[in-house]
């Protein structure tokens, strides 16, 4: 029985340290991701402070931009607000007959100048 426990021991012993140098040697192994992530983590960390950098001004000009738009498309509003006033009195001042609309273009006048010239070979 005592060989036994002793084969058994050996063997357990054995079996520690292979996982043991199993560990080291993934240790070894893992060492270039290890490194290679940290890379990539300083990297991510630069992008994102350029990123912030960068779209701090497009977003501040984005609010300007929007804030202009809402007053713009309030202006409009409005200005249509007084283009329909003035269409409904145009429309109410034809009803009634002070204004008249003619139908077709308008007869087209010569121009005249008031003052004529004489061809400079006449004198």
């Amino acid at each position: 029985m005592d060989v036994a426990l002793a084969i058994f021991n050996v063997g357990a012993g054995l079996g520690v340290l292979a996982a043991g140098g199993a560990l080291v040697y993934l240790a070894w192994r893992m060492t270039p991701l290890i490194k290679d992530s940290r890379a990539l983590t300083a990297d991510l960390r630069r992008l994102t402070r350029a990123a912030d950098a960068e779209l701090r001004p497009i977003l501040a000009n984005t609010k300007e931009l929007t804030g202009n738009v809402e007053v713009l498309s309030e202006d409009i509003a409005v200005q249509l607000d007084r283009l329909g006033d003035l269409m409904l009195a145009l429309q109410q001042g034809v009803d009634r007959g002070q204004i008249t609309v003619a139908a077709g273009r308008p007869e087209r006048l010569p121009v005249e100048s008031w003052e004529t010239r004489e061809d400079a070979s006449d004198s």
